[in-house]
């Protein structure tokens, strides 16, 4: 179990690892650490040419975000020692760095329904992610956990007065949720107390439901599951990796509140890339949630994953990053990090890129801005384009975002 622990910290630290192919997930938990070295130890005798070709430090690698060919960075003004070259893209504006990091790294970014509060994870303090929140236009950085345990994936109630986020304090992964306003030290409150791992928290608009994802250990897979916040109810809902909640509600044809998820999911067939779903949800009896309807896939190829949905404040459309998609990432076999940002309508269509870099840019999340209250707002994600982990936000030129319907429509 100790080793298991290890191992999901790792694929956790950066909300990737777990995301690009199915079966780097299940394999993680089915194979044994002596059957992994024995593994490791059969492609090294196999692949010789591989480590002549690629003699880099793996602290170096590490600190530069990817695995490369150092002849070939050279080559192309890609090497460690120079600023990466921002390559221009017609889908964005104004990329701001957010957070600066040198040291460890933030990621696992949220923001508040006014966007003007981040809420992040950072190991800038400690190897551990502790969870910390800063203002968009600030510097100063207000420490919200102080432990030596794991605290990460944190997100704001709509109304701003709680957080929820995973910690493994009291032996596994769970949810835990307490005051925005409460101390470091503070006890928070646990919400759920399974021995499978519950990670990655989501509220509802309307604050109610707070949906999070199950590793079920006995099928090897991750599930969705969603809590009636007054009730403490669990339900089950479908199998799915970090879901979000639309930030729109509609109604069924009873006239009671429906609820949308988005979220990750793979295939069960061929190469197991993961791709965007989404179902709708609604409150049953004795306060139990139920499933609307079918899931619904969004977006999916198959050389491609698409991993981290997160919705645009008006819930039209979907932020998402990308597995192995730009030729660079698939020139290096990437697929334990993330690639771009992407977003799609809802319906699957109006698919726009809208970073593109050599490093892995990836977890965004879709905000109001503040500064354009009218606008399309802007997307933070977590980019390491200058070597560490950062937080970075830039504002979508979508042109289904762009047009404004006619006066009187």
């Amino acid at each position: 179990m100790p080793e298991l622990r290890k191992v999901m910290l790792v694929l956790m630290f950066m909300s990737i690892s777990l995301a690009g192919c199915m079966e780097t997930v299940t394999g993680v938990f089915k194979t044994s650490p002596k059957e992994n070295n024995q593994k490791n130890e059969e492609m090294e005798a196999r692949a010789p040419m591989q480590r002549e070709r690629d003699p880099v430090d793996p602290v170096v690698k590490s600190e530069v975000g990817m695995d490369y060919d150092p002849r070939a960075w050279i080559a192309n003004e890609y090497h460690p020692g120079a600023l990466p070259k921002l390559i221009s893209a017609p889908s964005y504006k104004g990329i701001t760095q957010q957070t600066f990091s040198d040291t460890g790294g933030d990621f696992n970014v949220h923001l508040n329904s006014d966007g003007t509060r981040m809420i992040y994870n950072t190991t800038r303090y400690s190897k551990n992610p502790e969870v910390c929140i800063q203002g968009i236009t600030a510097k100063a950085v207000q420490l919200m956990t102080e432990d030596k345990m794991v605290d990460m994936m944190a997100k704001f109630s709509p109304d701003g007065s709680e957080i929820a986020w995973c910690s493994n304090r009291y032996g596994n992964y769970d949810i835990l949720v307490q005051d925005a306003e409460a101390k470091p030290d503070s006890r928070p409150r646990q919400l759920t107390r399974s021995t499978d791992d519950d990670i990655h928290p989501t509220w509802s608009p309307d604050g109610k439901l707070l949906a999070f994802s199950r590793f079920n250990s006995m099928d090897g897979i991750w599930q969705l599951w969603v809590m009636n916040y007054n009730t403490r109810t669990l339900s089950y809902i479908t199998e799915g990796l970090f879901p979000e909640f639309r930030p729109v509600m509609g109604k069924t044809s009873k006239g009671t509140p429906l609820y949308t998820l988005a979220y990750q999911r793979a295939r069960r067939r061929d190469v197991p890339w993961y791709s965007i779903w989404a179902v709708d949800v609604q409150m049953g009896g004795h306060g139990a949630v139920e499933a609307v309807g079918n899931p619904q896939e969004i977006i999916a190829d198959d050389k491609w994953a698409a991993i981290n949905p997160a919705w645009n404040p008006t819930g039209d459309y979907l932020a998402f990053a990308t597995v192995r998609k730009s030729t660079l990432s698939q020139w290096q076999a990437r697929i334990y990090e993330a690639d771009d940002i992407y977003v799609v309508k809802i319906d699957g269509t109006d698919l726009t890129q809208i970073t593109k870099h050599s490093a892995p840019d990836w977890d965004p999340w879709w905000a109001k801005d503040p500064g354009d209250p009218e606008g399309p707002g802007r997307i933070y994600f977590c980019s390491k384009r200058r070597g560490v982990a950062n937080i970075w936000s830039v504002k979508p030129m979508i042109p289904g975002l762009l047009v404004k319907e006619p006066m009187g429509r």
